[in-house]
């Protein structure tokens, strides 16, 4: 569904880049794709503000979605656990929830940039949640590192990826480190939905039906697998390294002192975990024996 947002746009890098955000981060239930996709798109139409205005507009929208829906997490707003047996024939049967997410969210994005209220994060009804006393670059630092050491061009995706620092916007959601490597793996094996068949959408429809969570191992029954598989796959290992997916969760524990060498540690130790489910040779790194 998060690809839907960027459907306008002639960069289809960065609508491969989306592919695995559908289901909640490669349909692990986390923070809904239509949340994600509307930060990418305040993000793309904030490149070249500055960072203050697009936290502004991230943050207000970050919350409006959390009073619509009443959770940022795809599986508290579905009631499924895409990977929980055959759990995802609920998500078929309750019929079109996720359209009505996506394009109120959609509504949202608009409204939002149309008023073009600018309210600085330290001033506004939205404060900064502790721990956050500064931003860190996250998602660019892992996309910086996987840059370098795959050789790939993701100029693009870190321009629009500044909004996902401290958890989208200083809010202590979705961990920005794991965001960059969420939307570099979908650089490297995201498809256009806009080359998707109507019956390539039913086949893999049917196929969920019948076999459950397994239908998302079939890499080729649809455009978004081979990235969510990948997706989903790290979204594990990371949990299983920090303890959880949330910005705050991660740093709950962590000094104001010692917060930015934590999170360049996190940002590098993500991007080691990213390149390990890619098919790429790493490049050698400067100072790597």
């Amino acid at each position: 569904m998060a690809t839907q947002w960027l459907l306008g746009l002639e960069d289809r890098k960065i609508l491969r880049a989306a592919a695995g955000l559908g289901g909640g981060i490669g349909h692990e239930g986390d923070t809904c794709g239509a949340l994600t996709g509307g930060i990418l798109s305040l993000g793309l139409y904030h490149r070249d503000h500055a960072c203050d205005c697009l936290c502004s507009h991230c943050m207000e929208y970050y919350h409006r979605f959390k009073r619509r829906f009443g959770s940022s997490k795809c599986r508290d707003i579905t009631g499924v656990s895409f990977k929980a047996g055959y759990d995802i024939r609920r998500f078929f049967l309750k019929g079109m929830k996720c359209l009505t997410v996506v394009y109120t969210s959609i509504e949202s994005v608009f409204d939002i940039v149309q008023k073009g209220a600018i309210r600085l994060p330290s001033e506004g009804r939205y404060q900064r949640r502790p721990p956050f006393h500064r931003q860190f670059p996250c998602a660019d630092v892992v996309l910086k590192r996987m840059e370098s050491r795959l050789n790939v061009d993701l100029s693009s995706i870190k321009e629009i990826s500044r909004g996902f620092s401290g958890g989208i916007a200083l809010q202590g959601d979705i961990c920005g480190a794991l965001m960059g490597a969420v939307l570099a793996l979908g650089v490297l094996y995201g498809r256009d939905l806009r080359e998707r068949h109507h019956s390539q959408l039913f086949r893999a429809g049917l196929v969920a039906m019948k076999e459950g969570s397994r239908v998302f191992h079939q890499e080729d029954l649809h455009p978004s697998f081979r990235a969510s598989l990948r997706v989903g796959k790290l979204y594990e290992r990371f949990v299983s390294e920090f303890g959880s997916a949330d910005c705050l969760h991660i740093l709950g524990k962590v000094s104001p002192s010692t917060q930015r060498d934590f999170c360049e540690n996190v940002a590098q130790r993500t991007a080691q975990l990213a390149m390990e489910f890619t098919d790429v040779q790493p490049m050698a790194y400067a100072g790597e024996g």
